[in-house]
């Protein structure tokens, strides 16, 4: 039986294509396993200080990968790691935690007062951007949920300046009236959002 070299040629490239796709997910595998060792299982952290990834807008998480690759957003601990990522691997990434569950809401956190909180947040137009939910869209941040010591960071590095990326100037408007303990309040009352 002879084989035409179309066809040969249309198999053998199929077989590379399928070669290069197993290797691929191998490799976005361990790429999920470098993540999650510090970001917690599926991205949801249980480490103080660590942000919860899971759920997060898939093109924010792309923006944010890509700004602290090429360092334009200094996380010294994502440095290396990020250097090493491709185009490929950043959207592939934002995409596999896009999909996932997000964390659950923050039981026995501080007591907020509400309305208190809703005074600080209503004229920001906080809920514009990153929706009524505080799911965040496009690239935009999700909040519900998030870890309340990261948001307080987040905060205060917005309103200090030292965060950078998409967004930066609306994010140094909306935090640089606020105080610290209206930090706080905002976070607890984000981090209890399921």
């Amino acid at each position: 039986m002879l084989i035409r070299p179309r066809i040969l040629a249309s198999f053998l490239a199929s077989v590379l294509l399928l070669a290069g796709t197993a290797a691929q997910a191998e490799s976005l595998q361990e790429l999920i396993e470098t993540c999650d060792a510090c970001h917690g299982k599926k991205g949801v952290s249980e480490v103080e200080g660590m942000p919860s990834i899971a759920a997060q807008p898939d093109i924010f998480l792309q923006y944010q990968l890509v700004f602290i690759r090429d360092g334009a957003r200094k996380v010294e601990a994502m440095e290396d790691i990020a250097k090493k990522l491709s185009d490929e691997d950043i959207r592939a990434l934002g995409a596999y935690y896009a999909r996932q569950r997000p964390p659950p809401a923050l039981r026995g956190g501080p007591k907020v007062d509400v309305a208190k909180v809703k005074q600080l947040i209503e004229p920001r137009k906080c809920n514009s951007c990153h929706k009524e939910d505080y799911s965040g869209q496009g690239e935009t941040a999700r909040l519900a949920g998030q870890r309340p010591e990261y948001l307080v960071k987040a905060l205060s590095d917005f309103r200090a300046g030292v965060r950078r990326g998409r967004g930066m100037g609306a994010m140094m408007e909306v935090s640089i009236t606020l105080h610290d303990q209206d930090m706080e309040m905002i976070a607890a009352y984000l981090a209890a959002k399921p």
